[in-house]
């Protein structure tokens, strides 16, 4: 693979080159010159600075010619770099094909460029004839200077599509907005837990000591709490502003084999309940597991 060929084709391609190790070379337009006797034609040079931008471009141009991969491509230009500055130390030159050569002076890299190097940039495509110069200054002195209104029945066919998106755009947020205001005004409704009396015991008055003495023994076991006492109690597992929402929920849990009705309230609450058998001790752990089954935070007792 050759690479100080490919090193020369990349620099004339794009006027410049960066070797690792070897330095940037740029290709340089000098200005043309008199000698007192005649006028000298401008020419080029190549110039190499240390350092640099380092990159993959030259990587890629070789391997894009050899078909060939890109890593493989890079490790030839490193050990062709890594030879190229063992030569130079060894006070050899180092060759690129019709461009000239690296040296190493005091330690130093620099170029040399051929006596016989000529660099012809690219040519500025302009008018080949006078016929063509006449029918483009023909073009242009017909050519309005400014475009021509509009007819009056013409149709700005853009400013119509414009106005259909805006319309749609319009009516989209309008459902949007719709849609939202409707799903939470129809949030079920959680009303505030009523105090449970059920579970209140009675508190004995303290006697009087001046009124007359009554059979107080008695009297406690009368007032005496039984917590074995089962009752049934019609619980409130949800509630709705809508009597469709209300027997839709109704219609589910009955399908999974939950024993629920549906009670109206007033005009605007619709309550799902369920029966629960239970002892007195056990009203407050049974409103705790319809809360968790359900997912009802408001779960109470229907009176």
């Amino acid at each position: 693979m050759e690479i100080a060929k490919y090193i020369g084709l990349y620099l004339l391609k794009n006027q410049f080159c960066y070797v690792h190790g070897l330095g940037n070379m740029e290709l340089k337009k000098v200005k043309a010159t008199h000698d007192g006797t005649a006028l000298q034609a401008p020419s080029y040079e190549v110039i190499v600075t240390p350092g640099g931008s380092i990159d993959d471009n030259l990587a890629n141009f070789i391997a894009t010619n050899e078909q060939i991969s890109i890593s493989k491509a890079a490790n030839t230009l490193r050990e062709y770099s890594i030879q190229a500055r063992k030569d130079l130390a060894l006070g050899q030159e180092v060759v690129i094909p019709n461009i000239g050569k690296f040296v190493e002076t005091n330690g130093k890299v620099r170029f040399v460029t051929d006596d016989n190097f000529k660099h012809t940039p690219a040519s500025i495509p302009t008018i080949k004839n006078s016929k063509q110069l006449d029918e483009q200054n023909t073009r242009l002195a017909h050519k309005p200077a400014y475009p021509p209104p509009a007819k009056a029945d013409s149709v700005n066919w853009s400013m119509v599509i414009l106005v259909v998106v805006l319309v749609l755009i319009v009516a989209a947020a309008g459902y949007f907005i719709y849609t939202y205001t409707t799903q939470h005004n129809e949030q079920p409704v959680v009303e505030a837990p009523k105090p449970d009396t059920s579970l209140i015991v009675p508190v004995t008055p303290v006697p009087d000591t001046l009124a007359p003495q009554i059979d107080t023994v008695d009297s406690a076991a009368a007032m005496v709490f039984d917590s074995t006492l089962v009752n049934d109690y019609r619980i409130i597992i949800g509630s709705y502003r809508t009597r469709e929402r209300a027997e839709k929920r109704v219609a589910n849990l009955t399908l999974n084999g939950n024993k629920v009705e549906m009670v109206q309230k007033d005009t605007a609450n619709f309550l799902v309940i369920t029966p629960i058998t239970c002892r007195v001790v056990d009203t407050t752990h049974v409103k705790d597991s319809l809360r968790r089954m359900f997912g009802f935070v408001g779960v109470m007792i229907y009176k």
